[in-house]
């Protein structure tokens, strides 16, 4: 099975944990799609998170190892913090050392709407990097999204959920994190129109392109 069809997508993921949080069960769900992580940063902002001192790029290594999953790659930047470069230079970065090289259908990013300044600030790469292709966008729903975003798409993720949940423990740096607490994942799985449908847990997103035949 494939997630939309997608041969191969790429998932920008601001920090360690992201995409992690807000995919992991669809990605589980559609191993006839490729998923390329970009983890793009160590942790938090430089200088204000201490769970940055700890290796949390290698805790991403230990959720996936926990799913078995064969249709996952892991990627770092090369860069350590958002300061270390300007906006240029991340869309620079992403789209040599990774669009070029790679046939991607579609990219997943953050939500626009976010309390999460760095969220948004990824966010805003999407356009810039499927300005001159056929690359879908698609925005994927995280903890610090706000209730005013709406999303359009919806994978329901209850065989999935226990493994997430069993894998999520292996963020060890973020255990006493409010988000990472069975019942706000719980909440947060959670979608009152989805739920009226039968669909009690789900990943949600929201398409902003796609273009057919992207796999033809």
């Amino acid at each position: 099975m494939k997630f939309l069809n997608f041969n191969k997508v790429l998932c920008l993921s601001p920090h360690p944990d992201d995409v992690e949080i807000s995919m992991m069960g669809s990605i589980m769900k559609y191993p006839g799609t490729q998923f390329d992580i970009l983890c793009l940063t160590r942790g938090g902002a430089k200088g204000f998170d201490d769970t940055n001192k700890l290796d949390r790029r290698g805790e991403v290594k230990n959720v996936w190892a926990e799913t078995n999953c064969v249709n996952v790659s892991l990627y770092n930047s090369k860069f350590e913090y958002f300061e270390d470069t300007n906006e240029p230079g991340w869309i620079n970065f992403i789209e040599n050392e990774f669009i070029k090289k790679n046939n991607y259908d579609c990219i997943f990013i953050p939500t626009a709407e976010d309390s999460m300044f760095e969220h948004r600030f990824v966010n805003g790469f999407g356009a810039a990097l499927c300005r001159s292709s056929l690359i879908g966008l698609i925005e994927y729903h995280i903890s610090s999204t706000l209730n005013t975003w709406q999303p359009n798409l919806f994978v329901s993720i209850k065989r999935e959920y226990k493994t997430k949940l069993r894998a999520l423990k292996h963020f060890e740096s973020q255990s006493s994190k409010g988000y990472f607490k069975k019942q706000m994942l719980d909440a947060f799985h959670s979608n009152f129109q989805c739920s009226k449908r039968g669909l009690n847990v789900v990943e949600q997103f929201k398409v902003i392109e796609m273009f057919g035949g992207i796999n033809q």
